[in-house]
């Protein structure tokens, strides 16, 4: 099942931040200097975090290393260099995986192919070319724009989303999973592989949609809806992000298991048609506002309140029905382009009435 995409509205757009935060240094580095800083674990290759880093079919890496050959310049390479120690790619990731598979694996190497001009290094790999040859590839110089430490972070979120030109540019979500590493990240691939959360909610998370759909609903757990002011709802899931770190462990266990109770209520309440319009249309498609609202408020109820919610089922859904069908407003809420303030307010007021409704 996929999640309902939302257009971004321009009300949305990041603000802009001050020129003088920006700080970018550029350094001419050898590409034996980069590999010997893949092999140290000094350029963080843990894809998990970023897109996958083998996107390329063999050809395509094959003609990438050709050009290095033929001493052709190649794009520059972006990298957060925050921590000296562990410089995060930004931008580059499939190449640096080209050379990574191409001069480091001993598994699963990369066979030249497909190569255009230099057809008699087809076949062969790293090992098997000349001494000059691989002279020749460790002195290739390439260039880097290193993000330099204190750089806001709202900074580098604003880089990373301008930057990232590659084949697959990187989601919100893995941005925010890039730049926030440690609890906060760790947190939400604890809730996102819970089997409480995977037997509901079959979605595959490979751009991290899933993750994004827990962290709207963590996101109004820390800030309840009445004090949404923020205009714009991407920064409003970045700081949400960052503040999954300053959570302490009683809260993060509360707000855990509100979340399981909600799933399994929600399950109960609406089978196929959960967190989905499907109920009017019949097309299944898992919607984030209805994810967030849903579960926030059926997480903060008692048990007694759910059992008379769950006694109601049948009228809280036809109630639901008529709402997406005459409420105009309601229905447009929980639809494209659902972030602006009024919406978020909207769609909380509504479903909270809708509730109270049916456990008053």
């Amino acid at each position: 099942m996929e999640v309902e995409e939302f257009e971004v509205a321009s009300e949305n757009i990041v603000p802009p931040f001050e020129p003088k935060d920006i700080d970018i240094a550029i350094e001419q580095n050898s590409l034996s200097t980069i590999i010997g800083m893949i092999e140290d674990k000094a350029i963080d290759m843990n894809t998990e975090f970023q897109r996958s880093g083998n996107l390329w079919t063999q050809s395509v890496m094959s003609r990438l290393i050709e050009s290095i050959l033929l001493r052709l310049p190649l794009p520059v390479f972006y990298f957060d260099a925050s921590d000296d120690n562990r410089w995060l790619i930004v931008d580059g990731l499939q190449r640096l995986s080209t050379f990574k598979r191409f001069m480091i694996d001993k598994k699963d190497k990369l066979t030249l192919q497909g190569l255009e001009i230099l057809t008699d290094l087809n076949g062969k790999t790293y090992e098997q070319l000349s001494h000059i040859l691989q002279r020749k590839m460790a002195r290739y110089q390439v260039t880097t724009y290193l993000i330099k430490p204190g750089t806001p972070k709202r900074v580098k979120y604003d880089i990373f989303r301008r930057i990232n030109t590659g084949g697959l540019i990187l989601t919100t979500q893995e941005i925010r999973q890039v730049l926030n590493q440690g609890q906060s990240t760790d947190y939400l691939n604890k809730l996102v592989k819970d089997s409480r959360f995977t037997n509901i909610i079959r979605l595959n998370d490979n751009r991290m949609q899933a993750r994004e759909l827990i962290l709207r609903y963590l996101a109004f757990s820390m800030t309840p809806y009445q004090e949404y002011k923020n205009p714009n709802f991407t920064l409003f899931l970045d700081e949400a992000m960052e503040n999954l770190a300053t959570l302490s462990q009683a809260q993060r266990e509360q707000f855990e298991n509100n979340l399981w109770k909600a799933l399994q209520v929600c399950h109960a309440l609406f089978g196929e048609h959960i967190f989905s319009k499907s109920i009017l249309d019949g097309h299944k498609r898992q919607n984030g506002a209805l994810f967030e609202v849903w579960t926030v408020l059926i997480g903060q109820l008692s048990e007694r309140d759910i059992k008379r919610l769950l006694s109601s089922k049948y009228q809280l859904i036809k109630k639901l029905k008529s709402l997406l069908k005459t409420d105009e407003n309601f229905f447009k809420s929980v639809s494209r382009s659902s972030w602006g303030k009024k919406l978020v307010i909207k769609r909380f007021e509504t479903i909270e009435s809708l509730i109270k409704k049916y456990t008053s």
